[in-house]
C-alpha cells in the first residue's frame, strides 16, 4: 500500500468516526458494494461506507465527500452543517486544506 493510500484510509476512518458521532446522524449511507459485500470476507481494510476521500490532482487538497442519513425528527441542513464543521475540525491538523462536502441522502 502506498503512503498516499495509507493517508487516505486514515483520513477516511477519521471522517467516518467523526461524522457518525454528530447528533442527528442515523448512519453513513452504504453504497451498493457495501450492501453486497459478504460479511465473512477478509482482506485489506476498505474505505468506510458513506465516505469518499480523494485528491483530484497530485499533491492538491483532499476532497472529502460524506453521505449521511439523518433522523427524521432533525433538521437535515443543520445536521449536514454540523457534520461538515466536525469533519473540517477533525482534519485541521492532518489535512487543513481539505474540501468537505456533506450530502443528506435520506431520513429515517
Amino acid at each position: 500500500m502506498t503512503a498516499a493510500a495509507t493517508e487516505r484510509d486514515a483520513l477516511a476512518g477519521t471522517v467516518a468516526r467523526v461524522a457518525a458521532d454528530v447528533p442527528g446522524v442515523a448512519f453513513l449511507r452504504p453504497g451498493l458494494a457495501d450492501l453486497l459485500r459478504s460479511s465473512g470476507r477478509t482482506g485489506p481494510p476498505r474505505t468506510p461506507a458513506g465516505v469518499r476521500v480523494a485528491r483530484t490532482s497530485g499533491p492538491g487538497p483532499w476532497e472529502v465527500d460524506v453521505q449521511i442519513v439523518v433522523h427524521r425528527d432533525r433538521h437535515a441542513l443543520t445536521v449536514a452543517r454540523a457534520v461538515r464543521d466536525a469533519v473540517t475540525d477533525a482534519l485541521s491538523g492532518a489535512a487543513p486544506d481539505a474540501r468537505v462536502t456533506v450530502t443528506v441522502t435520506n431520513a429515517v
